[in-house]
């Protein structure tokens, strides 16, 4: 099911920059959206003003990004500066919207993810800068994704299943079903995360927030695109945390726990080359299982060193799993496709 207008090709451009602009315009509302959450304020009332004078802004001041280049990036009455978080949410906000209107057109898939985009901005915005993420922004997720993949607005999956009660008879696609795996997937994973982290820290590693947030993720992506959108959230999350950590331990002279992890992402990552270098399987099968026991060791070790030395690194991890999120949506098959060839198919002699 795809509801898709055509465009002409020559009013391609056209689209894809009104896009841009209504994403613009979106994300100076999301903008105000997520600081008055962080200020338990109303978003409607009162006008946008100068958060050091008050003086509510002109129509000029509130042009998005270009009022910021204008203005210098400063209040046109008091001049106090302008926090570049303004200008970078408008331009990220355009760039989405553009660049959904131009991979998927005019559709009502569009719709869909213009509506998740939204929420994923204002998830960054609370997250990012007080580490909250509201249910009025993660919930909705849920149902939404739910309804976008009983759609298939993604065009994802096969028949799906039939079902003949009689009276009425009717098919579950299998976009849909992915998709209820997908929320349960996320549920599972981050409440086990929590109550790991809990008995093993003393402390709740993770947020309720994340969960929900996920979980609308999954409404949306379905369980296989869940999994990527994780594991690069995972992955940029642990670009700048682990060299915040080693520096703690080299600070600390903890040894201990510098080795562990090092050695705990080595085995970890092995198996992926030991598949690439075409062993016999018996032998493949040996050494990805051994990896996997040393990685596991080494990360037990970093855990009881790290719950001694209370070595931690409190980073809001929303938006690294934002930016999955969205690598999923635009190229989440292809990554997909390329993982699976690379971990599950073994070269030929």
């Amino acid at each position: 099911m795809s509801l898709m207008l055509t465009v002409p090709s020559h009013l391609t451009p056209l689209m894809i920059g009104l896009g841009f602009v209504l994403g613009a315009i979106v994300g100076s509302f999301l903008n105000v959206v997520g600081l008055r959450f962080l200020n338990d304020q109303s978003i409607v009332m009162p006008s946008s003003r100068c958060p050091n004078c008050h003086r509510p802004l002109t129509a000029f001041e509130n042009i998005p990004i270009l009022s910021y280049l204008l203005l210098r990036g400063q209040c046109l009455h008091c001049k106090d500066p302008i926090s570049m978080q303004y200008p970078l949410v408008e331009m990220a906000t355009g760039l989405l919207f553009a660049f959904t209107f131009w991979s998927f057109g005019l559709s009502l898939q569009t719709l869909f993810l213009l509506f998740l985009i939204s929420n994923l901005m204002v998830i960054t915005i609370t997250d990012f800068r007080e580490s909250l993420i509201f249910q009025v922004n993660s919930l909705p997720l849920i149902p939404a994704g739910l309804i976008y993949s009983a759609l298939n607005l993604a065009g994802r999956g096969g028949d799906g299943i039939p079902i003949d009660m009689g009276i009425v008879a009717f098919t579950i696609p299998d976009a849909f079903i992915s998709a209820l795996l997908g929320v349960f997937l996320a549920l599972i994973f981050f409440e086990g995360l929590i109550l790991l982290s809990e008995a093993v820290f003393g402390t709740e590693g993770f947020g309720h927030g994340d969960t929900h947030l996920m979980m609308g993720a999954g409404a949306f992506l379905g369980w296989e695109l869940t999994v990527v959108a994780l594991l690069l959230g995972f992955i940029v999350q642990s670009v700048p945390a682990i060299p915040m950590l080693m520096i703690q331990w080299i600070q600390k002279k903890d040894y201990l726990s510098l080795g562990s992890i090092t050695g705990g992402v080595v085995f970890g990552i092995l198996p992926m080359f030991i598949t690439l270098w075409g062993l016999p399987n018996p032998v493949t099968i040996g050494l990805v299982l051994a990896s996997i026991v040393l990685s596991l060791v080494c990360l037990v070790v970093f855990l009881r060193q790290t719950r001694q030395s209370q070595s931690f690194t409190y980073m809001p991890l929303g938006p690294s799993l934002i930016v999955g999120i969205l690598v999923a949506i635009f190229w989440g098959q292809e990554v997909l496709g390329f993982l699976t060839q690379t971990l599950f198919t073994t070269p030929a002699a």
